[in-house]
C-alpha cells in the first residue's frame, strides 16, 4: 500500500512536467511556423544580370546562325551521374552553355567576378571543372576583369567548336 503511496503522489508532478513540455513543444512549433511565413520570394526582373546579357548578347553574335547559346545552364541537365548515390554535386548552375541545333550540348561557359576568388568558390569552380572534365564536356572560364574581348572568345571557343 505504501508503494501505492508514492506512485500517487508523483502523479501531479509527472501531469505538470507533462504539461509544460507540450506548451514548450507548441511554442517551438509555432514559432518556427511563424518563421516560415515571414519568408518572402518574389519574381526577378531578369534572368540576367547587365554584365551577363553583355555577355550573351556578344555570345550569341559570335555563334550565331551555327550554335544556340543557352544562359543558366544546371550541371544536372547537360550532365549524367553514372554511379549510384546522389546527384546534388550536379545541382550546381553555369552561367551559359553552347549547343547544336539538336540541342546537344558542346560547350559551357563560366564567367567570374572577383567573387570567385573565395575560397568557397575557388572549391566550386574546381569541383564543376572536375566533373566538366570526366564528362567529357569541355567548360571555359572567362574573367570579368578582362572585359568583353571579342578575339578571345573567338579564340577559346575555336579550341571546342
Amino acid at each position: 500500500m505504501n508503494l501505492l503511496l508514492m506512485q500517487t503522489e508523483y502523479v501531479p508532478l509527472l501531469v505538470a512536467v507533462g504539461i509544460a513540455l507540450l506548451i514548450t513543444v507548441a511554442i517551438v512549433l509555432g514559432a518556427k511556423l511563424l518563421s516560415q511565413n515571414r519568408i518572402r520570394y518574389s519574381k526577378k526582373d531578369c534572368l540576367l544580370t547587365e554584365l551577363e546579357k553583355r555577355y550573351y548578347k556578344e555570345f550569341t553574335e559570335i555563334l550565331g546562325s551555327r550554335y544556340i547559346v543557352l544562359p543558366q545552364i544546371n550541371l544536372a541537365t547537360v550532365i549524367n551521374k553514372e554511379t549510384p548515390g546522389f546527384r546534388s554535386e550536379l545541382f550546381r548552375n553555369i552561367d551559359f552553355g553552347v549547343f547544336d541545333k539538336n540541342l546537344t550540348p558542346l560547350l559551357l561557359i563560366e564567367i567570374n567576378d572577383p567573387s570567385h576568388n573565395r575560397e568557397d568558390r575557388i572549391e566550386r569552380d574546381e569541383s564543376v571543372r572536375k566533373i566538366c572534365k570526366k564528362a567529357r564536356l569541355p567548360l571555359v572560364t572567362f574573367w570579368t576583369k578582362d572585359g568583353i574581348n571579342r578575339q578571345m572568345f573567338i579564340s577559346e571557343f575555336r579550341k571546342y567548336l
